[in-house]
C-alpha cells in the first residue's frame, strides 16, 4: 500500500507542467494552449527556461517564444507589468505590449535575426501599465533560445527595473542644480533689497526695518517653493487665493513709496493647498529673473499682473515696463525657466507662453481650474 502511493506521488510530479508550485506555474497549466500559435510548442518553450523552474525564481524573466513572440514569464516579472498580468500570458507581445512596440520589437528582432544578447543600462520605455502613461527604466538583457531544429525560436529577457533610482538620481542632479542656482540668486535679490530700502529709507534705522520686512518676506515665500524645487510634492499648509499668493510672493521687490511698482488685480479665485506651491513657485522664478535682468532692475521698472477665469481655465498675464531694452530673445533656457515650466505644465498639466517685447517680458499662464483648486 505504502509502495503504491509512493509510485502515484512520484508520477503526478513527473507529469506536472511545468514544475514548480507558483502562481505563474500554475497559471501556465491551467492555460488551454492548443488554442494559442504555440500548441505543444509551449513545453519547449517551457523547457528553454530549464523546464519551468525560472517562474519562482526572483530575477524578473519574460520568453518571447515563436514567429509571433507570445509572451511567457514568471511571478517577479508579473509586477512591472501591472494590469497587463495575467492576459499578457500566453498571447502576442503586439497585443499587450502595443504602447512601446515600436521600440520593443526592433530589440526583440535583433536578437532573433542576429542570435546576439543586447544589453542594456537603465533603458528607458514608455508603458501604459496603471491606466495612466509612465517613462520608466530597466536594466535589461536579452538572450536568444534555440529551437531543437537549432535556429532562434524565442528571446529570453532578464531585466531589473530601475526607475526608482533613476528618479533619485535625477532628484539629486536636479537639488545640486538649484543649490547654485539660488545661491546665485540670492545675492541679486539682496542686492536689489538693499538697493530698494535705500531709496524709501530717511534714517538707517528706517533702512534696517525695510531690509528685515523684505527678508522676512523673501524667507516666507522661500518656504513656499521649497517643497516644489526638492520634488517632493509636498502640499502647503492651507488654501489661499491667488490675490493673497501673488502679493505675498512680490511683497520683497516693493519700493516703499507712492508709486507702485506692482499692479496685481483680478478676482477671487482659490489655490488649493497643493497647487500653491507650484504657482508659488512659478512667479518667484519669473520675479527673481524681473529683479536679475528685467523691470524690477531699473528704479523705474514696473511690473503688471492680472487674472481671470475662462470656462475652465485660469489664466493670467505678467506684464513687464520700464526695465532694459530686450533686444533679441533669449538664446537659451535658464534653469529658473526650467523650474518654472515644471511647475506649469508637468504639475499643474497648464501652459506658459513667453512674449520677448522689446519694451519688457509678456508672459501667459494658462492652469486648468479644477488642477488648481487641489
Amino acid at each position: 500500500m505504502k509502495s503504491t502511493s509512493s509510485g502515484t506521488s512520484r508520477k503526478s510530479r513527473e507529469d506536472e507542467f511545468p514544475l514548480g508550485g507558483s502562481e505563474m506555474g500554475a497559471l501556465v497549466r491551467a492555460l488551454d494552449w492548443s488554442k494559442t500559435s504555440l500548441g505543444t510548442d509551449i513545453r519547449l518553450a517551457c523547457a528553454s527556461q530549464s523546464r519551468g523552474q525560472s517562474y519562482a525564481t526572483w530575477a524578473q524573466i519574460v520568453l518571447f517564444w515563436g514567429p509571433e513572440l507570445v509572451a511567457l514569464y514568471n511571478d517577479a516579472y508579473a509586477p512591472t507589468i501591472g494590469d497587463k498580468h495575467p492576459q499578457a500570458l500566453g498571447r502576442p507581445a503586439r497585443e499587450n505590449w502595443a504602447e512601446l512596440w515600436d521600440d520593443l520589437e526592433p530589440l526583440l528582432r535583433r536578437v532573433l535575426e542576429t542570435g546576439e544578447t543586447v544589453f542594456a543600462k537603465d533603458r528607458p520605455f514608455y508603458i501604459e501599465r496603471h491606466g495612466y502613461p509612465e517613462n520608466v527604466y530597466f536594466d535589461i538583457s536579452y538572450s536568444p533560445v534555440w529551437d531543437e531544429a537549432g535556429q532562434v525560436g524565442g528571446v529570453l529577457c532578464i531585466v531589473s527595473e530601475t526607475t526608482e533610482r533613476v528618479v533619485a538620481q535625477e532628484r539629486q542632479r536636479l537639488l545640486l542644480r538649484e543649490t547654485n542656482h539660488r545661491l546665485k540668486n540670492l545675492f541679486a535679490m539682496i542686492d536689489a533689497m538693499i538697493s530698494l530700502s535705500v531709496r524709501s529709507a530717511r534714517t538707517p534705522q528706517e533702512f534696517a526695518k525695510g531690509l528685515r520686512g523684505r527678508l522676512a518676506a523673501l524667507l516666507h515665500a522661500k518656504e513656499l517653493v521649497r517643497p516644489g524645487i526638492m520634488g517632493t510634492e509636498q502640499a502647503a499648509s492651507e488654501r489661499t487665493t491667488v490675490d493673497a499668493l501673488v502679493r505675498m510672493i512680490l511683497q520683497p521687490y516693493g519700493d516703499d513709496t507712492s508709486r507702485e511698482r506692482i499692479i496685481a488685480s483680478g478676482p477671487v479665485v482659490v489655490v488649493g493647498a497643493t497647487a500653491v506651491t507650484s504657482l508659488a513657485l512659478a512667479l518667484h522664478e519669473t520675479a527673481t529673473n524681473a529683479v536679475k535682468y528685467g523691470a524690477l532692475s531699473e528704479p523705474n521698472g514696473a511690473i503688471h499682473i492680472k487674472w481671470e477665469t475662462q470656462g475652465d481655465d485660469f489664466r493670467l498675464e505678467w506684464g513687464e515696463t520700464g526695465g532694459p531694452a530686450i533686444v533679441v530673445s533669449p538664446s537659451a533656457q535658464g534653469f529658473g525657466s526650467v523650474l518654472t515650466e515644471r511647475s506649469i505644465i508637468s504639475q499643474l498639466g497648464g501652459k506658459i507662453e513667453y512674449d520677448w517685447q522689446q519694451t519688457g517680458l509678456k508672459l501667459r499662464i494658462t492652469v486648468p481650474l479644477d488642477r488648481l483648486s487641489v
